[in-house]
């Protein structure tokens, strides 16, 4: 049975994805009703990583790729602290709905209650993973991405430059 599963951080990394499945072909998409924040704590470290809620009034861009029930079992092993639940994907460019997909969250356990910077590599990561789909998906993300005090990451990288790996980077695409 093959499956369609949803990246929004570090499986949206090429690199990332491909240490737990190869030769992964993905397509842009947009998640609509759920906002990306960096509110989950992992592993009682001191950052947050990224995780999705419910929310009526936000959306959120990620890749979508495929994958059969051996890989869904790597997937879940790779996503150890989050739940995987089936939603509703949309075209990234023309908004029309693709059909379901599976993604994962975390709705209670590792929930960031002091409000944590993002960890740094893996912000890092997932920003350049995003800028690399294509600059127009980059921007986006970074207007769909929240920190746990609910500030967007386009406002709050310019205050936090120290994270900010774009800049000066020539952007090419790579899926």
């Amino acid at each position: 049975m093959k499956y369609n599963f949803v990246g929004y951080g570090s499986l949206m990394s090429h690199n990332s994805l491909s240490k737990t499945l190869p030769d992964r072909e993905s397509i842009p998409v947009i998640i609509k009703g759920y906002k990306r924040i960096f509110n989950l704590v992992e592993d009682n470290k001191k950052e947050d990583v990224l995780n999705i809620e419910k929310s009526q009034e936000n959306e959120f861009n990620a890749i979508m790729f495929s994958i059969n029930e051996q890989e869904l079992i790597k997937i879940k092993e790779r996503e150890d602290v989050y739940n995987l639940e089936e939603i509703d994907v949309y075209d990234f460019k023309t908004r029309k709905k693709l059909g379901k997909a599976i993604i994962s969250s975390d709705t209670f356990v590792g929930i960031d209650k002091k409000g944590l910077l993002p960890d740094k590599r893996y912000f890092i990561l997932c920003r350049e993973s995003a800028y690399h789909v294509s600059k127009e998906f980059g921007k986006i993300w970074d207007e769909t991405t929240f920190t746990s005090k609910g500030i967007k990451i386009s406002d709050w990288i310019k205050k936090h430059k120290e994270f900010d790996s774009i800049k000066n980077q020539q952007i090419t695409r790579v899926f």
